[in-house]
């Protein structure tokens, strides 16, 4: 008789067992398949942030050696440049809300993507 219900539940204590180790390997490949995509979102969006202020650089720089042409005076040329990009940072600074609006929609439509792509 103790033989009989020792079986079942050593089987079952097994499927038991089994499907723990299954479910804490998925859990597993889980975690990190989010980490490697968070890992890989950190490293594009710092590779697009060091591009953009290099294109920032440059085009300031480029302005600025046109400017000094232009206006035969690389004093000149550089005060324009500083002049034409300060009034872009002030343009920036006043319509703040519109620009957060703007960039909160990018993050918001972007993280809805991913959940969309995860199904």
């Amino acid at each position: 008789m103790q033989k009989n219900l020792r079986s079942p539940l050593k089987n079952y204590w097994k499927k038991a067992k089994r499907r723990i180790k299954a479910k804490l390997r998925t859990q597993r490949y889980r975690t990190i398949h989010a980490i490697s995509s968070l890992v890989a979102d950190l490293i594009t969006n710092t590779v697009i942030i060091v591009g953009l202020l290099l294109v920032i650089f440059l085009t300031a720089v480029t302005l600025s050696f046109s400017l000094s042409i232009f206006l035969g005076s690389h004093v000149l040329g550089f005060l324009g440049a500083t002049i034409c990009l300060s009034l872009v940072a002030l343009g920036l600074l006043w319509q703040r809300p519109k620009v957060e609006r703007y960039f909160a929609g990018l993050t918001i439509t972007r993280y809805f993507e991913k959940i969309k792509e995860k199904r």
